[in-house]
């Protein structure tokens, strides 16, 4: 049944979804080659009016992916759930349970693609060709350097792999969430989404600005500094938010579903 769902939820995202990341791939085509020409090393206005106008556009393609997928997902999760569609999904003979492991998982894969894209892109740009493997262990050295351990290895960036994706789930069941309990509101729903997803933002804050306070206390009796949240820290604390988040969104869907 969960395979059945997922496909269902592939099937009413993709023709969107799949034309927006394709917007980043040919942009990219286009910003590639503007770059790698050099079109603005000439006299010629119309040739670097060309440039600099497929350059923006290559930018407010990112921006359109990158914002245009979040808000699609939130909309396909309120209306499909708690909208018009919801009085349809909620008399299937489904658990409730699937229906949340459908959604949350096709909807972190298109979070996954979007930034696998952006990033590949951002790499392509920049750098040469011969260059982009190089390019990319760089990064990677950075990011398991950024995220607290002392040797780059194999398994800090498996660790570190792992980390990103449960964050990716948990920012996906934290609009769940904050949809969900929104609908306990008799008035207002998306306003109070939008209340609840300000106030766990800066619960969440709070909770990184007194990690970061004991990571300086740690930097400073020890002399040895390290800075970013460690893979452990944002594989303990994205799981313990995807297990909130989820037990929250489910609690509403199975207790308090009120489609009025």
């Amino acid at each position: 049944m969960l395979a059945k769902l997922m496909k269902y939820e592939w099937k009413a995202t993709w023709k969107l979804l799949i034309p927006i990341n394709l917007l980043i791939v040919v942009m990219t085509f286009f910003a590639c080659i503007t770059v790698r020409i050099d079109f603005f090393n000439t006299d010629n206005d119309g040739i670097i009016f060309s440039a600099v106008m497929i350059i923006l556009t290559y930018v407010a393609s990112m921006f359109v992916a990158m914002i245009g997928t979040a808000v699609f997902l939130v909309y396909r999760f309120y209306t499909s759930v708690y909208g018009d569609q919801g009085y349809l999904l909620h008399t299937l003979p489904v658990d409730k349970h699937y229906i949340i492991f459908a959604k949350v998982l096709v909807s972190g894969a298109w979070v996954l693609i979007s930034s696998i894209l952006m990033n590949t892109s951002i790499l392509f740009l920049f750098n040469e060709e011969e260059d982009i493997f190089s390019r990319f262990m760089d990064n990677m050295n950075v990011m398991v350097e950024w995220a607290g351990s002392k040797e780059v290895t194999g398994f800090a960036v498996v660790m570190t792999l792992i980390a990103f994706l449960v964050e990716i789930l948990a920012r996906v069941l934290k609009i769940t969430a904050c949809i969900s309990l929104g609908q306990l509101s008799s008035n207002h729903k998306l306003l109070m989404a939008f209340a609840f997803y300000f106030a766990i933002y800066i619960v969440q804050q709070i909770v990184n600005g007194f990690y970061y306070a004991l990571l300086g206390y740690i930097n400073k009796m020890t002399g040895e500094w390290y800075y970013g949240k460690s893979w452990e820290y944002s594989l303990i604390s994205g799981l313990i938010y995807v297990v909130v988040f989820y037990v929250v969104t489910w609690y509403v869907m199975e207790r308090k579903l009120n489609l009025d």
